[in-house]
């Protein structure tokens, strides 16, 4: 993920603000808690952002589809930020309206599954009942997704969490790296989160 060039917490902003295709004046109207010279200062690392700002700065990076702790802004430790292409829907005939959302990217995608989860570990990131997909792997394959935000599929639903470790069982964390376990017999399949639709 480009760590070269995220060696300060300016450079880490700027990239979560590029993520989202955003300008510093975009990110100034629409966040509309610093002006655009201020947000430069901190990109620039002139001037350090301070804590309360930046816990308001992750919420709006939140709201708009990534997700990204305050420990890696200004250390790089945990998670690298985790971009979400994200829907919402009015709570009346949600579950139909985000299956057939995500029945159009299965189309459009290789190897594309999507299911409701039924855990809470990364809630409120994604909660109970939303709607998540991505691209198909064998649980085999899991190694190559260690730190991402991934999804493990089975008949009753989808877990989803940070990977952490996959040995003799899987064990998925969240951001302050509470963890649980899984008997990797349980899932049929696993991949990357790159979709998800939340409920209202």
């Amino acid at each position: 993920m480009h760590e070269t060039l995220m060696n300060s917490i300016g450079d880490r902003i700027t990239y979560c603000r590029s993520s989202l295709k955003l300008t510093r004046k975009d990110l100034s109207e629409q966040w509309q808690m610093a002006s655009v010279p201020t947000i430069a200062r901190w990109e620039l690392n002139a001037v350090k952002i301070p804590l309360k700002k930046l816990s308001s700065l992750i919420d709006f990076f939140y709201n708009n589809g990534l997700i990204v702790s305050q420990a890696w802004i200004l250390n790089q430790s945990e998670t690298p930020p985790i971009f979400l292409r994200n829907n919402t829907f009015d709570e009346l005939d949600f579950d139909s309206l985000a299956q057939e959302n995500l029945l159009n990217v299965n189309i459009q995608e290789k190897n594309f599954t999507f299911g409701q989860v039924k855990n809470t570990l990364i809630s409120p990131f994604i909660k109970y009942g939303d709607y998540v997909g991505g691209n198909n792997c064998p649980i085999s394959s899991l190694n190559a997704f260690i730190g991402d935000a991934i999804f493990l599929k089975r008949d009753s639903g989808i877990v989803v969490g940070i990977l952490d470790q996959y040995e003799n069982e899987i064990v998925l964390k969240n951001f302050n790296n509470h963890q649980e376990s899984f008997d990797k017999n349980l899932f049929e399949s696993a991949g990357r989160i790159k979709w998800i639709v939340r409920r209202p």
